[in-house]
């Protein structure tokens, strides 16, 4: 039987914090200790408060010409790399250490006076992606993960955790 050190693998994160989201990447593990993850994260649709002169105006609805409320959301690309570390013999239960460089899309709304509709404003900053997890791989291609996530940028940052799946070659 031969000794496999290299793997493939997916992997898809549900993520709660200031925000709902999700996250998805595709996972390369290089001599069963070294990964790199290039991955794509966003947060659900969520309403956006207005400011005080929005809603003490006497057309204060916070609906648009198509009917929805205004919303705000983040979406990041992202590409990190980490290092396993084994906190079993079994290798069923380890720890990954993950981080790295990513670009976040910001969307917001702007309201405009005296109407009640807006325009959404897409703006993008350079990020920081932190993803340290705890991850089970209990049979060959499948397996869970637990862990807190961090994108940091100059403009906007997101703090959450999440519990995923992960899929593919994911142990030996």
């Amino acid at each position: 039987m031969s000794h496999q050190k290299h793997f493939l693998y997916t992997s898809g994160d549900y993520m709660v914090g200031e925000t709902n989201g999700g996250k998805l990447g595709l996972n390369y593990v290089y001599d069963n200790k070294y990964l790199v993850n290039i991955g794509y994260s966003a947060t659900n649709k969520t309403a956006y408060p207005l400011a005080g002169e929005y809603t003490k105006s006497a057309n204060s609805q916070s609906v648009s010409v198509a009917g929805s409320e205004g919303f705000q959301n983040i979406e990041n690309f992202h590409l990190m790399v980490g290092r396993f570390f084994k906190l079993n013999r079994k290798n069923t239960v380890r720890l990954l250490i993950q981080g790295g460089p990513g670009v976040l899309t910001s969307r917001k709304p702007e309201y405009t006076l005296p109407g009640d509709n807006y325009t959404t404003n897409i703006s993008q900053f350079p990020s920081l992606t932190l993803n340290p997890k705890l991850e089970f791989p209990f049979l060959y291609s499948l397996g869970f993960s637990v862990g807190p996530m961090i994108i940091v940028s100059s403009e906007q940052n997101y703090y959450g955790a999440g519990i995923g799946f992960m899929y593919g070659i994911i142990r030996r």
